[in-house]
C-alpha cells in the first residue's frame, strides 16, 4: 500500500515541473497535494474529485461532440451533458440531443462507464428480451436492439459505451436514420 501512495505521489509531483500540462485538472491535483501535504485530508479528497469531475466533463463534451447533425427538416437543441461519479445518479458520463421536427421528436444518448451497461447487456442476451417484444438486428454491422414499445435502438460499442436512439411513435426508418449518422469509431475511439 505504501508503494503505491508514494508512486502516486511521486506521479503527481512530476506534474508541476511540466508547465504545458497545466490546466485546471492539475491545478486541484496539485491543489489536493498542499492539502495532504498539510494532513487536511478532507481538502485532499475534494481536490481530487474536482479533478475527476473536470475530466469526466471533458469526456461528456467530447461525446457531445459526436452526436450527430440534424438530418434534412429537424431541427437539434442544444446537446446536455452529464458527467457524474458513481455516488451521483448511478454514475456515467456522457451526451445526448434532442431533435424536434413538428411534433415529432427523437433523443440521440451516448453514455459510458454505466450501471445501466451492465443491465442492458444482460438483458439483450437474456430470452425475455424477445418475449418482451425486443428484436436483436444488424445495423452498419453493429448488433442493435430495437424495443418497439419504446421506439428505441440501444447499441452498445466498446464493451462499455451505451448509444441509444429513441422516438416514442416514430417509424423505424427515421430511428435508424439518426442511428447510421452516428460515427461508431469515433465514439469508440473517445471512450479509449
Amino acid at each position: 500500500m505504501k508503494l503505491r501512495v508514494m508512486t502516486l505521489w511521486l506521479l503527481i509531483a512530476s506534474v508541476p515541473i511540466l508547465p504545458a500540462w497545466a490546466d485546471d485538472v492539475t491545478d486541484q491535483i496539485n491543489e489536493a497535494l498542499t492539502a495532504y501535504g498539510r494532513k487536511d485530508l478532507p481538502t485532499a479528497m475534494a481536490g481530487l474529485e474536482a479533478a475527476l469531475n473536470l475530466m469526466r466533463q471533458s469526456r461528456a463534451d467530447v461525446y457531445g461532440a459526436l452526436l450527430p447533425a440534424a438530418p434534412a427538416g429537424w431541427a437539434a437543441d442544444d446537446v446536455e451533458t452529464i458527467a457524474a461519479g458513481l455516488a451521483m445518479a448511478g454514475g456515467g458520463t456522457g451526451a445526448s440531443r434532442e431533435y424536434r421536427k413538428g411534433d415529432a421528436t427523437v433523443k440521440v444518448s451516448i453514455l459510458a462507464d454505466s450501471p445501466l451497461l451492465q443491465a442492458v447487456s444482460a438483458f439483450a442476451s437474456s430470452g425475455i428480451a424477445a418475449m418482451s417484444g425486443m428484436r436483436t438486428l444488424i445495423v452498419n454491422g453493429r448488433r442493435t436492439l430495437y424495443m418497439k414499445d419504446d421506439g428505441a435502438y440501444t447499441t452498445i460499442v466498446g464493451d462499455r459505451i451505451l448509444v441509444r436512439v429513441e422516438g416514442r411513435g416514430q417509424p423505424e426508418d427515421v430511428l435508424k436514420q439518426f442511428l447510421t449518422a452516428i460515427d461508431f469509431v469515433a465514439v469508440e475511439k473517445a471512450g479509449k
